[in-house]
């Protein structure tokens, strides 16, 4: 078959059910189309398959046909990372999993030698209140806590111990609120987070290429494509001169002096980036865009190297258990413990840095055909999984009191990927690791 030209063989209608051969005839290009190719060197967009024998098997971006796959086979996800005989593949579902069920305290500083003793409680803003006990072990110490939540109608905090630690605990864990040390305080006893008392937390700086800590961008085509246009929002259009870089991607029209919205405020961003900052070019501005991207992720003060490995941090929070009201044991954390149960046991969730490397590339959003979209999108979309949209909370295992999450507004290729403070069920898509060859 051929083709007059590139736009031509676009628009050609492909064949469903078997592969082709073709010539662009401009380019003097062949062209293959492929049905439901199985490859054994997988790149990014290559779906991951189970065979009816249980075994991975990798079918080539743009290849896939459901009316003819066959019907023992099952699609699992997408391969959004290769390095070296390494790939990872994110799972084409996703669930709503909050990243700690609890917020919880380690109580310590209980005095227990049988005598009565005095403490004083404000829990989340409530009024202060005497917490009166009488203990000689913790046993007792944590019966009379639980007495004191419930005699002042705490019904939604609880009191045991576990590995040898006690613990005040909000069931009902809905607000950051609960982190912050002037809303929920003790005196006579110490109330430690209990996410940090087990080392789970991490410090972030989210870097930009150019050099500030600030909202950076995923995709630098979508974000050029989006601050072409005017825009009157000011935090990306300043009102005032800047003499730093800004903390959002600045459109071209503000760049450019030639804004309808404002007069020129960014002349310090033209002479940092512009040959001749009175002649600005486009080419320059883009090339600013494109510093606005975050370092995946650099990370400062605590386990920098160990935070960027998802599936070590998910053996981790996987782990840690709670105990719930109705005195059963739990995970404390859903998210990690949902995506252990993805790809047969092996799979996890994804550290932040693991997030903005896979999903950098993403495009997918208003206004973009699925054809001409990322590899990674067109491959979920093609076997009806959930597509990684930019405008997307996605939940990881870099947690700093709650969990950092990564997020994009929709069309501009933005991504707040220091983002914290969230307490809602997050978009969690589980990662796994296969190791190539594969074996027989």
């Amino acid at each position: 078959m051929t083709h007059a030209s590139e736009a031509a063989y676009k628009a050609a209608e492909k064949s469903e059910i078997e592969s082709t051969v073709g010539l662009i005839e401009s380019s003097n290009r062949v062209v293959i189309d492929g049905v439901n190719v199985v490859t054994d060197n997988p790149g990014i967009g290559d779906i991951l398959c189970i065979d009816e024998n249980r075994k991975y098997r990798f079918i080539q971006l743009d290849t896939y046909k459901a009316g003819v796959f066959p019907a023992a086979w099952e699609t699992l996800g997408v391969v959004v990372m290769r390095k070296g005989n390494i790939v990872t593949v994110c799972d084409k579902d996703m669930s709503a999993e909050k990243a700690f069920a609890v917020f919880s305290y380690v109580v310590t500083g209980q005095v227990l030698d049988g005598a009565e003793h005095t403490a004083t409680l404000k829990l989340h803003g409530s009024e202060t209140f005497e917490f009166k006990y009488t203990a000689n072990t913790d046993e007792e110490f944590v019966v009379a806590l639980q007495g004191f939540l419930t005699e002042h109608s705490f019904t939604d905090w609880s009191a045991y111990i576990m590995d040898g630690k006690v613990y005040l605990q909000y069931d009902n864990y809905t607000s950051s609120e609960y982190a912050d040390e002037d809303i929920t305080w003790a005196t006579g006893l110490t109330l430690t987070d209990s996410n940090e008392s087990a080392g789970l937390e991490h410090n972030i700086a989210g870097m930009r290429y150019c050099g500030n800590a600030a909202n950076g961008i995923w995709s630098p085509a979508t974000a050029i494509a989006h601050f072409k246009a005017d825009n009157a929002i000011t935090a990306f259009n300043p009102s005032t001169d800047i003499n730093k870089e800004p903390p959002y991607v600045v459109c071209w029209p503000a760049f450019a002096g030639t804004s309808q919205y404002q007069s020129d405020h960014c002349l310090w961003l033209r002479q940092k980036y512009c040959k001749d900052p009175a002649h600005p070019k486009i080419e320059e501005w883009e090339r600013y865009v494109d510093m606005c991207r975050p370092i995946i992720p650099h990370m400062h003060y605590m386990q920098a190297p160990e935070s960027r490995d998802g599936r070590a941090w998910t053996d981790r929070l996987a782990a840690i258990m709670y105990k719930a009201v109705d005195g059963t044991m739990k995970p404390k954390c859903p998210a990690a413990a949902y995506c252990r149960t993805r790809f047969d046991g092996k799979g996890y969730l994804p550290s932040l840095a693991e997030l903005c490397e896979a999903f950098e590339i993403v495009n997918y959003v208003s206004g973009v055909d699925i054809g001409d979209a990322d590899p990674i999108s067109r491959s979920l979309y093609a076997i009806g999984g959930e597509t990684v949209r930019n405008k997307t909370h996605r939940s990881s295992t870099t947690a700093f009191y709650l969990n950092w999450f990564t997020y994009g507004t929709e069309g501009s290729g933005l991504c707040d990927s220091i983002s914290t403070y969230t307490i809602s069920s997050l978009n969690t898509r589980a990662f796994v690791r296969i190791e190539l060859p594969l074996s027989e």
